[in-house]
């Protein structure tokens, strides 16, 4: 387990590829590209949980990271004028069930293969809890000359 300081840092750390992950899934133009995001995506968040100092921690960071999980699904679902395709979303949920990074229980994969309204699960956190991710570095995105230091194959 990290000590504070440790901890501020790994944070940091991760906002900063987390951003990066965000932004190259927004321009990812193959489902293999994806795939890889989304895999880093999860080792990310996995090793960030094995971090927390207290359940309720970890219950946040949880929160977080399946919202944001989620949110890059819809994204990848979702057309130029903001509505999400419903038939795409079940076959992007229906791959990552195959995958295994989302279990046939979770509930934006029943909301899709149902074609049920999808928004209400990537709502963002409540204020208080988004403080908190701020503060711990979380979610903040990075700087745009950041990313460009990024490059993997």
């Amino acid at each position: 387990m990290c000590d504070g300081q440790e901890n501020q840092d790994l944070y940091f750390i991760a906002q900063k590829v987390r951003g990066w992950i965000r932004a190259e899934y927004a321009r990812a133009e193959s489902i293999e590209r994806r795939e890889q995001l989304l895999t880093m995506r999860i080792g990310l968040s996995r090793h960030l949980e094995k971090q927390a100092s207290t359940f309720e921690e970890l219950r946040r960071l949880k929160a977080l990271h399946e919202t944001q999980f989620r949110c890059l699904l819809v994204s990848e679902a979702s057309t130029l004028s903001g509505s999400v395709n419903k038939l795409a979303l079940r076959e992007i949920t229906e791959r990552e069930v195959h995958t295994g990074r989302m279990k046939p229980t979770d509930e934006l994969y029943v909301r899709a293969k149902a074609k049920l309204d999808v928004l209400c699960l990537v709502q963002p956190i409540s204020p208080h809890e988004f403080e908190e991710a701020i503060a711990k570095g979380v979610e903040e995105p990075p700087s745009s000359e950041y990313l460009q230091e990024f490059s993997i194959s």
